[in-house]
């Protein structure tokens, strides 16, 4: 085998803490069903220190019986594994000329499918870095080779035809709508000085083009000493059963803090992104005429939270049974200006940070937002999933191992059942890991990546005590 070739083939390793939620606690005979573990997966015994990233939105997917996901190994170079879902076999894919080029958590990995060509596409390492990005030959997914070999995957290529369009990109993450078109979106510029821009991916010629911009970093912003510039941080971007696209965000006005987040945002698109309309329907942005969504666009704050909240950049959204978004993310129940401001919040704000929960009512009324306490392990970015019940699940790494809150829909999400363990410290991560949409959405098995002590790389499933 040459150089750039290495494939090795692994297999499967298979192997409650009180609520001190904010709202209330979910009384035991209408309890959400708990989680527990399938199977645990360890794909790499040694991987580099660090494998997900709170930006990711498609970080692991499954397709036609096969689980895909990328990730750094010990050496710093892009791996793929895949998961035979019904034998259990991993193999794992070593391309040695897609590397990390620093120790920076920001460049993650991130894999997108496009179903009508079949091809897996591939993007790594930014942080204000020219793009980077590959695909797989047509029909990698649709008819999956015996062995994965690395002439599956295309060279690292330009995605637009100018790529001085793509010469700062940060955060590329992929999404499809339910029909299964690819799309892409990712920052030029950067952390409170970038603009947003969207692509789609056409599977007949196998090329992209860009929808256009889709946030502006302009507009002044009075209350962060009239900023000039700033950029959106997503909480996801999700296409719903009818295929209306969902989009919730917060500002942030400079890179030098978080403090400087601001405010819960939403819109939505009813044309794959072309245009948008904010939160009481009234159009806002027209991407292909030059129009992006803007600070200054009316009806696109549906909670206010000031700076100096604290508040967390890159939460998650997820959408309930309704088509209703929630969007779950952590801020300080107290604003607090410090004397010196600095990136992270003091030691005081420290311990008043919490996790909120927000949702959309069919009216577009935005509901929540009451502190659920993270108790003493603390908080980091989270995940979040429902049932088909619309129970809200939201899941996190901390050092002793993966916990979550639940919440039953009964009440609208008030009571809340939480820290709840998932896993030991045998099983953790830094950030928030990203669930496999498809698989959750098709079998009601949860199943993300995690740091498999001391530094390795895993996959965990997780299913409901009761059928999904």
């Amino acid at each position: 085998m040459g150089p750039m070739y290495d494939c090795r083939v692994r297999m499967f390793i298979s192997a409650c803490v009180l609520c001190l939620a904010g709202p209330a606690r979910a009384d035991a005979d209408d309890a959400v069903p708990p989680l527990r573990v399938r199977e645990q997966v360890v794909v790499d015994r040694e991987a580099w220190k660090w494998n997900w990233a709170s930006w990711d939105q498609e970080k692991i997917v499954t397709f036609a019986g096969f689980q895909y996901t990328p990730y750094w190994d010990a050496d710093r170079v892009f791996v793929l594994a895949r998961r035979d879902l019904g034998t259990g076999e991993v193999q794992t894919l070593r391309l040695p000329k897609f590397r990390l080029s620093s120790d920076d958590r920001h460049r993650n990995t991130c894999l997108g499918v496009s179903l009508a060509d079949g091809r897996l596409h591939l993007s790594w390492d930014h942080h204000n870095n020219p793009l980077r990005y590959a695909k797989s030959r047509a029909g990698f997914l649709t008819d999956p080779p015996a062995q994965l070999a690395v002439d599956d995957i295309g060279p690292a290529a330009p995605m637009l035809s100018d790529p001085k369009l793509e010469s700062r990109v940060t955060y590329p993450r992929f999404f499809n709508d339910r029909q299964g078109s690819l799309f892409l979106v990712y920052r030029i510029g950067g952390s409170g000085n970038g603009d947003l821009y969207l692509h789609r991916y056409d599977p007949a010629d196998g090329s992209w083009s860009r929808t256009g911009m889709l946030f502006s970093s302009q507009g002044t912003y009075a209350p962060w000493q009239n900023s000039t510039s700033r950029c959106a941080y997503l909480h996801d971007l999700v296409f719903d059963g009818k295929n209306r696209l969902h989009a919730s965000w917060v500002y942030r006005e400079t890179g030098a803090s978080w403090a400087s987040n601001h405010d819960l945002h939403y819109a939505y698109s009813d044309d794959h992104g072309v245009t948008w309309q904010n939160n009481a329907g009234k159009s806002i942005a027209d991407l292909a005429n030059g129009d992006p969504i803007a600070l200054d666009d009316a009806g696109i704050v549906v909670r206010e939270i000031p700076v100096y909240s604290w508040l967390m950049n890159a939460g998650c959204l997820a959408l309930d049974s309704k088509n209703r978004p929630h969007v779950v993310t952590f801020r300080s129940r107290v604003v607090h200006k410090p004397e010196k401001l600095q990136h992270n919040p003091p030691p005081e704000i420290e311990k008043e940070l919490c996790f909120v929960h927000f949702w959309r009512s069919a009216d577009g009324t935005w509901q929540g937002g009451e502190p659920i306490d993270p108790g003493p392990l603390g908080r980091s970015r989270v995940d979040v999933v429902l049932d088909r019940a619309d129970n809200l699940y939201f899941t996190y790494p901390t050092e002793e191992g993966f916990r979550y809150f639940s919440s039953p829909a009964g009440d609208g999400w008030q009571r809340w059942s939480g820290p709840l363990a998932l896993t030991g410290p045998e099983l953790t991560g830094r950030d928030a890991s990203k669930h496999d949409r498809r698989r959750w959405a098709e079998e009601g098995i949860l199943s993300f990546t995690a740091e498999a002590a001391p530094q390795g790389f895993a996959v965990v499933d997780f299913e409901m005590a009761q059928p999904y």
